[in-house]
């Protein structure tokens, strides 16, 4: 007879594959160890007029924060997905291709989603998350080009 955790489905242990044993206590071991990093601090920002110096350095302490906090943030998604498909017993199989991750990826990155193939297949296609922070190139640039260009007729 079925119990009522079973129909709701909220037994707390889920089996694991033995062959992903390793990797899932590496995952949670991981996804604990970012949920105790105090990525953003909680003080408001409340710049002192009367020193500007110590204002901007409160800023960018506080820009780094953000910027640290957003990481994390990522990396934590990265890692729940893992312990997730783990559970779901997708672990392991590229998203894109359908073939299994090698070992040596997966030992290096526990979180991979996909092969090496699957991953020049979404950079090539551009689908690639961008990790990185924006450029800081200003419009300066987008209009020196646009003035360069008004001064120059076409030729039919």
């Amino acid at each position: 007879m079925a119990t009522s955790a079973d129909i709701l489905g909220t037994q707390t242990r889920t089996r694991i594959p033995a062959r992903w044993a390793r990797h899932y206590r590496r995952l949670c071991a991981e996804r604990d160890k970012l949920l105790e990093r105090d990525g953003f601090s909680s003080e408001s920002f409340q710049p002192k007029l009367d020193d500007l110096a110590d204002a901007a350095s409160q800023e960018t302490e506080r820009s780094l924060s953000l910027v640290a906090a957003s990481a994390t943030h990522g990396m934590m998604l990265d890692i729940t997905e893992a312990i997730r498909r783990i559970e779901r017993g997708t672990y392991g199989t590229c998203e894109i291709t359908g073939e299994p991750i090698p070992a040596e990826r997966l030992n290096s990155v526990p979180w991979a989603r996909y092969s090496l193939e699957g991953q020049r297949q979404i950079e090539e296609s551009g689908w690639a998350r961008r990790t990185a922070l924006p450029s800081l190139e200003g419009f300066a640039g987008i209009e020196s080009d646009k003035s360069e260009n008004d001064g120059e007729e076409e030729a039919d």
